[in-house]
């Protein structure tokens, strides 16, 4: 019998915002609740040690958070003394998939060793981007936040974070939001170096901040008013330019049914955080239709909304 050290906390899904979030756009990221980790305590006995997959990381980390100077945010020896009592980190969340699993663990060890608890977004943040950089290399902590909170989180134009209610689902009618699994990992630190060296160049520049910015920013906005056939207007021309503006970040697994989608307007699809694998983000304004086609290409794909 596993005991609980700490409350579950879900995977995420950045809907908007990829990429254009480091160069000034908004972002609008959820809670996805099909897939959590949790920080538990493993049956053990005073003789044995947990050979849970989780302990070799769970003491990587702490060793990380020592070295960075987390000693008077976080209760460092408490968590040494957990692992040493058998804690482990168990987790439905698929990793380097674009889901927030390092989020999940992130909001779980703040949740369980925080000194001094804050409810300032601002302040939760950049003590998550700090935690996280571990895993990324640099983090903007939007992940750990939404898993903390468990609520969807906007970042308008001017950097102010706030979280937001989404509509009802019966604004989209017959259609949806889906996932599509690419079969394939994906990591992100390699991504963003390619992306920040292409923003080197003007041109792409301007492609980012003419065209993908506004964009992104539209369908935010039509999404939180449930303006659904804006937004498929709008994720179309998001699909197109991902297609043509970052090829890396398209698996081979789904560049067919991408390029499709496009061509007959039953769904279309972006990029589900970084992308390079993991999961791939679908809107389409008849899912039914839309799983019938999806699965005789041997793609299943799994409900949002």
């Amino acid at each position: 019998m596993k005991l609980k050290k700490g409350p579950v906390f879900n995977s995420k899904i950045l809907l908007f915002g990829e990429y254009s979030l480091m160069k000034g756009s908004m972002a609008l990221s959820i809670p996805f609740e099909k897939y959590n980790g949790q920080l538990l305590f493993d049956d053990i006995s005073q003789k044995t040690k947990s050979n849970h997959y989780s302990v070799k990381y769970l003491i990587e980390y702490l060793n990380f958070l020592v070295n960075s100077g987390f000693e008077n945010q976080l209760k460092l020896d408490d968590f040494k003394h957990d692992i040493e009592q058998g804690l482990i980190f168990e987790t439905t969340i698929p990793i380097s998939y674009g889901l927030g699993s390092s989020g999940a663990i992130v909001a779980s060890i703040y949740n369980a060793y925080t000194i001094r608890p804050t409810s300032n977004l601002n302040e939760l943040k950049h003590i998550f981007s700090k935690m996280e950089s571990y895993y990324h290399g640099k983090s903007s902590g939007l992940d750990p936040l939404v898993s903390f909170l468990n609520k969807a989180i906007l970042i308008t134009e001017n950097k102010e974070i706030k979280t937001v209610s989404l509509p009802p689902e019966n604004m989209f009618e017959k259609g949806g939001i889906f996932l599509v699994d690419t079969k394939t990992t994906g990591e992100t630190q390699p991504l963003v170096n390619w992306f920040l060296n292409k923003y080197e160049n003007f041109e792409y520049q301007k492609r980012i901040q003419n065209q993908l910015i506004p964009l992104n920013n539209n369908s935010i906005s039509h999404m939180l008013s449930g303006d659904f056939n804006s937004l498929l207007s709008d994720v179309k021309s998001i699909s197109k330019f991902t297609l043509e503006n970052f090829k890396p970040m398209i698996p081979n697994s789904v560049k067919k049914i991408w390029d499709k989608g496009l061509k007959t307007n039953d769904y279309y699809l972006k990029l589900c955080g970084s992308g390079g694998g993991g999961m791939m983000l679908g809107f389409t304004n008849d899912i039914d239709n839309t799983a019938t086609i999806l699965y005789k290409q041997n793609t299943n794909i799994i409900l949002l909304s």
